[in-house]
C-alpha cells in the first residue's frame, strides 16, 4: 500500500515538496491545501492531486503530513495531525516558541509518531562526507548569505537562514552550548537581517556563524578545524576539500565533488520511509527544538543588548 502525504502550505518550499513527492514510487499525495484557494487550484491541476480547502479534512486521509506554511501556524498544524495519528514533517524552523516545540516533542514520544524537521543540509553529501573524517573540531565557521528575495520576512535572519547552521554546529560539536554572543542589524525589514553569532562549547569548540539575507551574492559554506586537519564545505556545489598536516611544515590537499545533490528529495523519501515504519530521519523533532533554543538565545542576546523587545 502506497503511503498517503498531505501537503499543507504551497507556497516556495511547498510547490517543490509537491514536485518531489509526485515522482515518487509507493507514495500518493492524498491531497494539498493552502489559504490561497487559487494557487491551491492551480498546483493541483498541475500535478493531477485532490484539493482540500479545509486541512482538518486532509489530515482525515493522510498517513503523514509535510507542513510547509509560515512558522506561526506550524505548531496548531502540527497538533492537529498528531493528535489524529500523523506523522509529520514540519519545515524549519519547527515552532515559533520552544514551548510549543517540546510539546509536540513529547506528544510524537507518547504516541510512537514520526517528526521531522526541514534542516535538509544534514543530508548534504559534502558534509556526510567529512563528517566520515571529523573527530574533534576546534573551530567551526560558517557563512549563509543571500540576496534579498523577500521571503519568509515573518522571521528573521536567525530564524530564517542561520538556524540551518545552528543545526549543524550542534550536530558537530561535542560538547554543551557554554556561551553565547551576538550582533544584528536590521537593514530591509523591521527585523535582524544581517547577525553574526559566537558559540562556545564546554569541550573548548567555538562556532563563529554569520547569516546575511541582504548580500550580494548567495554563499553557503562551512569551514571545521581540527588539531591537524580543516575541512571546507561549499554546500551550494557539494564540494569539500580537505587540508592535512603530514609533519615537517607539510600538507596533504584532497578534493571530491559529490556527482549530484538533491537534498530536498533525499529528506523526504526519508521522512517517508520512517512514516512507513523502516528507521528513522536524520534530523528529529528534538534536533530541531534545540536548533530553536540555540537560535532564541541569539535572538534574546541581541535583543537585551540593544534594549529592545524581540519580535
Amino acid at each position: 500500500m502506497p503511503v498517503n502525504v498531505a501537503l499543507i502550505g504551497l507556497g516556495h518550499m511547498g510547490r517543490i515538496h509537491l514536485s518531489k513527492l509526485c515522482a515518487f514510487e509507493g507514495v500518493a499525495v492524498s491531497g494539498i491545501h493552502d489559504i490561497d484557494d487559487t494557487r491551491a487550484r492551480e498546483c493541483a491541476e498541475q500535478y493531477s492531486v485532490p484539493v482540500f480547502p479545509d486541512h482538518s479534512d486532509l489530515i482525515d486521509r493522510s498517513t503523514c503530513a509535510i507542513i510547509a506554511t509560515p512558522t506561526e501556524s506550524h505548531y496548531s498544524i502540527a497538533r492537529q495531525c498528531l493528535e489524529r495519528g500523523v506523522h509529520v514533517f514540519i519545515e524549519k524552523p519547527i515552532t515559533v516558541s520552544p514551548e510549543e516545540a517540546r510539546e509536540l516533542v513529547d506528544m510524537a514520544r507518547l504516541r510512537g509518531l514520526v517528526i521531522q524537521v526541514g534542516h535538509l543540509e544534514r543530508l548534504n553529501p559534502a558534509l556526510t562526507r567529512a563528517l566520515t573524517y571529523v573527530k574533534k573540531p576546534l573551530l567551526i565557521e560558517t557563512r549563509r548569505i543571500s540576496p534579498f528575495t523577500g521571503r519568509s520576512t515573518d522571521v528573521d535572519v536567525v530564524l530564517d537562514l542561520m538556524i540551518h547552521d545552528l543545526d549543524l554546529v550542534l550536530s558537530l560539536a561535542r560538547g554543551t552550548v557554554k556561551d553565547v554572543s551576538a550582533e544584528g542589524i536590521c537593514f530591509v525589514t523591521d527585523v535582524y537581517d544581517t547577525v553574526n553569532a559566537r558559540i562556545e562549547f564546554s569541550d573548548g569548540c567555538i562556532a563563529s556563524l554569520t547569516a546575511s539575507r541582504v548580500a550580494a551574492y548567495r554563499e553557503r559554506s562551512i569551514i571545521i578545524y581540527e588539531d591537524k586537519s580543516t575541512f571546507y564545505i561549499d554546500l551550494m556545489q557539494g564540494k569539500l576539500l580537505t587540508v592535512t598536516s603530514s609533519g615537517n611544515a607539510k600538507t596533504d590537499v584532497t578534493e571530491f565533488t559529490c556527482d549530484q545533490m538533491d537534498p530536498v528529495k533525499d529528506e523526504l523519501l526519508q521522512f517517508v520511509t520512517a512514516a512507513a515504519g523502516n528507521g528513522m530521519p536524520s534530523v528529529s523533532g528534538t534536533d530541531g527544538l534545540k536548533a530553536l533554543e540555540l537560535a532564541n538565545r541569539i535572538r534574546n542576546y541581541i535583543a537585551g543588548k540593544h534594549g529592545a523587545a524581540h519580535q
